[in-house]
């Protein structure tokens, strides 16, 4: 006249959620039925949450309550690791009961938290070097969390200063920590060319932090000096030709640089000699050699009069 016994789970008294990943204890599950019973009850476990079996916390067995008993355990033990994780939660449950026509009292489940012991970590960036040659071997900048976490962090870069990225140096991507790490590298790789621009700064931040709630460690910046292997460009002045008739064609005064620049060069003449400016000849105009380009030119045009002088001299030079 007895109905079939009722499986149910619980908590033990002296056991709590949540539970500290690092609590170096474990967790009492206890599986009573309401009336003894003249078989083995089988009772197959489940688990389900966000922390995993056998990893988060130790593999729980199925369990028997034997016959003529009223109850049996099962042990919950939380499992330290050196990863950040933050609070996770295992939802333990009767997955299936069998033996003396058993059944569960409704839906039996508990859920425990646990706890997670290490900070979130937070990351920092640094580089193999703070300056390279424009000519030199790329710089290794590396981005380390103070924790391995659970999840890919993404760190963002943002880029300033007088080097121009994509033509100074190879522009930067994001670079990614994967989960269980704690670092990873980048490639800070100079640009050569022929044109001088002197040092020139690249200002590398971290711009953003995204994934396993990894932040940024205060502010993390760095100055890269690209120093310029070519030389500052010099001026040398030379003419199309070192004499003009006074009714001839004009001349052509040449500027050369031996190296082109990242900024236009201004070259000022002064003229003396037993010539006169504005009226044995035209004015000279300043040269201009354009950003990027070696030579720039101005004439020099004699003018043509009806009075006798003689030969006469021009002396040009660079002032400034």
């Amino acid at each position: 006249n007895e109905s079939a016994p009722e499986v149910e789970l619980i908590l033990s008294s002296g056991s709590s959620s949540p539970i500290t990943e690092n609590a170096g204890s474990s967790l009492t599950l206890i599986a009573s039925i309401n009336q003894v019973s003249d078989e083995d009850i089988s009772v197959v476990i489940a688990t389900s949450g966000t922390a995993t079996e056998g990893t988060d916390y130790s593999s729980i067995s199925d369990v028997t309550i034997s016959a003529g008993d009223m109850s049996t355990t099962a042990t919950f033990t939380p499992i330290d690791d050196s990863i950040y994780e933050g609070d996770e939660t295992a939802t333990v449950s009767i997955d299936s009961v069998s033996g003396s026509d058993a059944t569960t009292d409704g839906t039996q489940s508990v859920t425990i938290t646990i706890t997670e012991n290490e900070s979130a970590p937070t990351l920092t960036l640094t580089s193999s070097a703070s300056s390279v040659a424009e000519n030199g071997s790329a710089l290794t900048l590396t981005a380390t969390l103070s924790t391995a976490t659970s999840e890919d962090v993404t760190v963002s870069l943002a880029v300033s200063g007088t080097a121009t990225s994509g033509t100074d140096y190879t522009a930067l991507s994001d670079m990614t920590i994967t989960s269980g790490q704690t670092t990873t590298t980048a490639s800070f790789t100079p640009g050569d060319d022929n044109v001088y621009e002197g040092d020139e700064t690249a200002i590398i931040d971290v711009d953003s932090v995204s994934g396993g709630s990894a932040i940024e460690s205060g502010t993390q910046q760095l100055t890269l000096t690209i120093s310029d292997n070519e030389s500052a460009p010099t001026v040398t002045l030379t003419s199309s030709a070192s004499s003009v008739s006074e009714d001839g064609s004009a001349l052509t005064l040449t500027a050369t640089l031996t190296n082109a620049t990242t900024a236009d060069v201004t070259i000022t003449l002064s003229a003396g000699g037993t010539a006169t400016e504005g009226t044995d000849y035209a004015n000279l105009s300043d040269i201009t050699v354009t950003a990027g380009d070696t030579t720039g030119t101005t004439s020099l045009t004699p003018t043509d009069d009806s009075t006798f002088e003689g030969d006469e001299t021009i002396t040009v030079d660079i002032d400034t």
